[in-house]
């Protein structure tokens, strides 16, 4: 008889893993729960046991996107001490150490294809987009943090079509340019303007 515990603890995360993969490298509409199993290697018949729903193990393959993209954007943006280093957030989340894999670019983008047409998926980026204009918020205005948000989704969306490597001087003038003309010149920009304004006339010896 059936009791419902699962005998494979690992099985529930290997089948989210194998859905994320198969509708990154192939798209929404190859993750069947046979091809899925078979990424995965499990039963064909302990698909419906973890995910009664097809439509479930789709969801949950972007929400594993979600889980793996917070410790890289969310957190450290809020661990960030001041807006200049929210900004060295960005660019690393950009074109940097943690930036997202390419696998990650592509599902990611099958998660906003998919989500012109599920509600259900719509309404999970919308919560993604809630909670990095949230952490984007502990530095910058609500503005900048919604315009900042934009170009770093509009810079992932590209690099997973485009496979050039970006320039992070570039990356980090562009978010810099962006949240000064929301919020203005930042602390640090500040006091350097105080001091080119502050600066002693030079005098001739003879006055």
């Amino acid at each position: 008889m059936r009791k419902g515990i699962a005998n494979d603890p690992g099985r529930r995360q290997r089948i989210r893993d194998a859905a994320a993969a198969v509708i990154a490298e192939e798209g929404v509409e190859a993750a069947t729960y046979r091809r899925v199993a078979a990424h995965a290697e499990v039963p064909l018949g302990s698909m419906t046991y973890y995910f009664p729903k097809l439509t479930d193990l789709i969801t949950s393959a972007f929400e594993l996107l979600g889980e793996q993209l917070r410790p890289r954007y969310d957190t450290p943006l809020r661990d960030a001490v001041d807006r200049q280093a929210a900004i060295e957030v960005l660019v690393e989340a950009t074109c940097g150490s943690t930036r997202a894999t390419p696998e990650q670019l592509r599902l990611g983008r099958e998660m906003h294809r998919c989500g012109s047409r599920s509600p259900t998926v719509a309404a999970q980026i919308a919560s993604l987009e809630a909670e990095a204009i949230d952490a984007l918020r502990t530095h910058f205005t609500e503005p900048a943090a919604r315009a900042l948000d934009a170009l770093v989704g509009g810079w992932w969306v590209h690099q997973s079509w485009n496979r050039a490597p970006l320039d992070p001087d570039m990356v980090r003038r562009a978010f810099t340019s962006l949240a000064r003309e929301f919020d203005g010149p930042d602390d640090h920009e500040k006091l350097d303007e105080h001091d080119e304004l502050d600066e002693p006339e030079e005098h001739d010896a003879g006055q």
